[in-house]
This record gives C-alpha cells, structure tokens and sequence, in this order.
C-alpha cells in the first residue's frame, strides 16, 4: 500500500477520480471562455440608448437582452449588456472580462 503506484492499479478510484478531474477542468474553462472570462477591470459611463436583442439565433428566442449603448468618461460609446435594468442617462459601472481564448472584450453592468 505504500508504494506509489497504488493509485494507478487500484482501479476504482482510477475511474472515478480521473473523470471527475477531467469534468472539473472542462467547467473551468466553460466558465473563463464563454460565460464570463477573466476580469480585466472596470469603467465607469453614462447610457445613452438602450435596445433589445433576443437570445439565440434566427430571432426565435424566448428571451430577450437588453444592450445598452454607453458614453464613456473620454467620450467613446460602446455596447454593455444589462439584464433589464439599465435606464437612459444612468450612471452606470460596467466589469471587463476577456476571455481566455480571444481578444474580443466583454462589457458587462451587474446590478449591485
């Protein structure tokens, strides 16, 4: 039981444990690359206008987003994702993320 290679002959745990590390890193990088990213700072900005998109693809969606456009503090406008609750002339503090694997960043106003 003492020697190291224990685990790799035991093979209960083998089976369990290397699926759920394997499960455990694909969520990870789920999350860093789709849902959200890596936070990369916050920016401050007022709402100029606000439009809805709908969620998915072919314009079938249930659910709609709302995109507002937002004037930055240096006068630059772009486009945030707030889930209902941004209103015109709001001063607005918006999260950056950037995504792991791309170089696109993501705007986003979490209602605090």
């Amino acid at each position: 039981m003492g020697k190291p290679t224990y685990l790799l002959t035991n093979k209960p745990i083998f089976i369990l444990v290397i699926p759920a590390l394997i499960l455990i890193i694909l969520a990870a990088l789920f999350q860093f690359t789709v849902v959200t990213g890596i936070e990369n700072g916050t920016l401050e900005g007022k709402v100029y206008s606000i439009s809805q998109r709908p969620l998915g693809g072919g314009n079938r969606s249930v659910r709609k987003i709302d995109l507002a456009k937002v004037k930055l503090q240096d006068g630059t406008y772009i486009m945030v994702r707030c889930e209902s609750y941004c209103q015109l002339d709001q001063e607005i503090k918006i999260t950056v993320y950037k995504p792991l694997f791309s170089s696109e960043l993501r705007y986003v106003y979490e209602r605090t």
